[in-house]
């Protein structure tokens, strides 16, 4: 259950829903198909964590009704900007605030590269569990290495 409300919610990115890269295209169905990760959990009108295609169907036409400024029951462009916006803005609230180390407000250099420092980080440990003389894989000996030079049942 807690994993259908983190695929609703478009969690499941690469740092959770909350990270920077969180939720991007993710949601009910994955990519194009999941509404752009509009978090569809807030159509559950019954509460009971699932969200049925009648509640999704009566939820997007009640956004539709709702963002429709001049009454004529299609969203132009500019309507849809303005409900795309409200739908993302809480996700990018969570997104600066990740970043926002200190919580005063502002996103520093410091904690703006705090995902490359991260991807960094990752890439070293990596490269010292992989095979080969300088980490990672390599073509010149280690597992992907051409046949007979260290690849197993080849030998």
């Amino acid at each position: 259950m807690r994993m259908h409300r983190q695929m609703m919610q478009g969690g499941m990115g690469m740092m959770g829903s909350g990270g920077p890269m969180g939720g991007m295209g993710q949601g009910m169905m994955g990519g194009g198909a999941s509404l752009m990760g509009m978090g569809l959990e807030r159509f559950d009108a019954d509460g009971d964590g699932t969200v049925t295609p009648e509640e999704a169907q009566e939820g997007l036409q009640a956004l539709l009704a709702e963002y429709d400024a001049d009454g004529n029951e299609t969203l132009s462009l500019a309507e849809f900007e303005t409900l795309h916006g409200a739908l993302i803005r809480e996700t990018m609230v969570d997104r600066f605030q990740f970043l926002d180390d200190d919580g005063d407000g502002a996103v520093s250099v410091a904690e703006i590269v705090k995902p490359a420092d991260m991807m960094e980080r990752m890439q070293t440990m990596r490269d010292s569990m992989m095979p080969g003389p300088n980490g990672g894989m390599q073509r010149d000996g280690g597992m992907m290495g051409t046949p007979g030079q260290g690849r197993m049942g080849n030998n």
